[in-house]
């Protein structure tokens, strides 16, 4: 198999791969009692009112990430050519995320999305290489 065909695939197989990690953490978000925040980040959130607006909160970012992931498999099956659209603008807000993480308002403590940085890595790649194969098909 030549390389070309091979980097003509990466941005499909990844933005898949994308779209069902969004639904995932989105439903762990959403789902969750306790949105995930204690359960699995290990976040002291209090109790009362205070607990409530977190749990809000992460209910909120998780409706976003599902309906991210569902975005990313309609373009994914129904409007191919808008893949490295998509790429782009998930690339930007994994890096926007990245940034509030760790420079802007990072928590005190690590959480689950320190991992994120492979993902924004990985997305940077595969929007270069989504760009390529953009640019390769618009030239003969």
């Amino acid at each position: 198999m030549k390389l070309n065909n091979i980097l003509i695939k990466i941005p499909t197989i990844v933005l898949g791969l994308h779209a069902v990690f969004n639904i995932f953490r989105g439903g762990i978000h959403f789902f969750l009692p306790d949105g995930g925040s204690t359960v699995i980040a290990g976040l002291d959130i209090g109790s009362g009112d205070q607990k409530q607006i977190i749990i809000t909160i992460f209910a909120g970012i998780g409706v976003g990430q599902i309906i991210w992931g569902a975005l990313e498999c309609y373009i994914l099956f129904c409007a191919k050519k808008m893949i490295t659209a998509i790429l782009t603008f998930s690339t930007i807000a994994s890096g926007m995320g990245m940034f509030i993480l760790y420079i802007f308002k990072p928590f005190p403590i690590t959480v689950p999305g320190h991992n994120n940085i492979y993902i924004f890595i990985v997305l940077i790649i595969t929007t270069i290489i989504a760009y390529r194969n953009q640019s390769m098909r618009d030239y003969p």
